[in-house]
């Protein structure tokens, strides 16, 4: 009981460091870039003339690119304060590091050569598949767990799906490069996708808690994953991060993530639940990124095909906005949407 206690101050005392310390990084980092920005503007973010109205004349002489400061402050707090021989942290960090490479990329062309797409999705779909390829292969190096090629749903007892060798490949790509842009989708508003993206890591960092410990994972009747308990830290440590940006990017936003933070976090969140095991409860905990990824598919697939769209716009916070709903009330809406989710996972994992 004594061991217990003691390590639980001491993870609560390790977290707060690095809670602390990636909102100090963040939070003065972002604040000097934003005057950097506005002194030059060519790190303003082009707005889609397609877009609502309200952010053409709102949002036209806003820095972008603060994701960049979510990203190092994440990796530097994680690099003073965690072990970094344990090699999940290698893989998560490496992942997220090289998805926000692939998201500044497409800042980078986006704000030089003054439009809104960026370069080609084919291209970064084919490097984000490869980057989760090599993962993949390190992941089975680390714990034969994840070589077993079988999805986990914490239904009774818990079950196991077996997929086979290529399906599972398949299935860990579409989870991780699918969060990635689910994330980056759902940033269309100010601080719409920050507060989600902290719900989402809150509940990781439970099921993180509880796939580290022998005890807590069978009772639970949940995988177990070996020394994945630091992925704890790191996870509290982009929370930091988060937060110390959210405190420019609420209405009016002072700056904008980008690419370079949403595609990090997405991709972050997805191969951290790739590696505990526990995707389907993560799928539950995300559907808000999911509504949104899915309200794009259908929109372009039904135009395609029946040269018709669905919805007003797309992604589907941009729908409510067209029918009226104040930027405002989409995103304390989307707030709320998203925890209730969390707690439906959460509840399915627990009961």
């Amino acid at each position: 009981m004594l061991t217990s206690l003691f390590f639980l101050q001491n993870l609560w005392i390790k977290a707060l460091v690095c809670l602390i310390s990636s909102y100090i990084i963040g939070f003065f980092a972002t604040k000097k870039y934003i005057s950097f920005a506005h002194n030059n503007p060519q790190f303003f973010q082009p707005i889609r003339d397609c877009g609502p109205a309200t952010h053409l004349a709102t949002k036209q002489k806003t820095p972008t690119m603060g994701g960049i400061f979510i990203v190092l402050s994440t990796l530097i707090t994680t690099l003073l304060f965690t072990d970094i021989t344990n090699r999940y942290i290698l893989v998560v960090s490496v992942v997220m590091l090289t998805f926000a490479a692939i998201g500044l990329t497409d800042d980078l062309m986006k704000v030089l050569y003054r439009n809104t797409k960026g370069f080609r999705g084919s291209i970064k779909l084919i490097i984000q598949f490869s980057v989760i390829g090599i993962a993949f292969l390190w992941l089975g190096l680390i714990d034969e767990i994840h070589l077993q090629n079988r999805v986990f749903f914490p239904i009774g007892e818990g079950h196991y799906i077996a997929l086979g060798i290529v399906l599972y490949v398949l299935f860990v790509n579409v989870v991780i490069v699918g969060t990635s842009n689910a994330v980056n989708l759902t940033d269309g508003l100010d601080g719409l996708v920050s507060v989600p993206a902290i719900i989402n890591l809150l509940c990781i960092i439970f099921m993180i808690y509880a796939a580290s410990s022998p005890h807590l994972s069978a009772h639970l009747h949940l995988p177990q994953i070996k020394f994945s308990g630091e992925l704890i830290f790191f996870c509290v440590a982009l929370i930091g991060a988060i937060l110390a940006f959210l405190t420019f990017n609420l209405k009016p936003a002072k700056i904008f993530m980008g690419d370079v933070g949403s595609l990090a976090i997405g991709s972050a969140l997805g191969i951290i639940a790739i590696i505990i095991k526990e995707e389907f409860v993560f799928f539950i905990i995300s559907l808000l990124f999911v509504a949104e990824a899915v309200s794009v598919i259908l929109q372009v697939g039904s135009y395609k095909i029946r040269k018709k769209r669905i919805f007003l716009m797309a992604p589907l916070h941009h729908h409510f906005e067209k029918i009226g709903w104040s930027e405002q009330k989409v995103v304390r809406r989307f707030w709320a949407t998203s925890l209730t989710f969390a707690a439906l996972g959460l509840a399915i994992l627990l009961f």
